[in-house]
């Protein structure tokens, strides 16, 4: 992670984890800074899935909505059809909302673990996936 960064992003077995720790917030510089680094990050031969992992209880800002919405629109337009989001039920369906785009297929899990298998092996449904109520 960059000083100016305040995200930390990483490939793992052909999936870019994108996670937010507590007290993240992002200004429009960090947007642009982020969906720069995204765009480099999602190789369409090195990405299957996206992570992303919200552990902040901030709101989110209207650069975070928008950067979270263009980096899903780059990640379709280069391949991955499919996105894991972790965290707390609110920002769970917030980030749901946010990057739901066409072609992709989004999933809200509990925990870390439960949404990586499930970006990894789409077919296997894990038992930590938020169910429609």
């Amino acid at each position: 992670m960059e000083p100016s960064e305040r995200w930390l992003l990483r490939v793992e077995d052909e999936v870019l984890v994108v996670e937010f720790p507590h007290g993240t917030g992002l200004s429009p510089a960090d947007g642009e800074a982020l969906l720069d680094r995204w765009r480099t990050a999602t190789d369409p031969d090195a990405i299957d899935a996206v992570v992303i992992v919200v552990r902040t209880s901030r709101p989110c800002s209207d650069a975070g909505r928008r950067a979270l919405r263009e980096s899903a629109q780059i990640a379709v337009a280069r391949g991955v059809d499919r996105f894991a989001v972790v965290g707390q039920r609110s920002k769970r369906r917030f980030l749901k909302r946010t990057i739901d785009v066409e072609g992709v297929d989004t999933e809200a899990f509990n925990d870390d673990d439960a949404a990586m298998r499930w970006a990894q092996s789409p077919s296997a449904v894990a038992s930590s996936a938020e169910r429609p109520s």
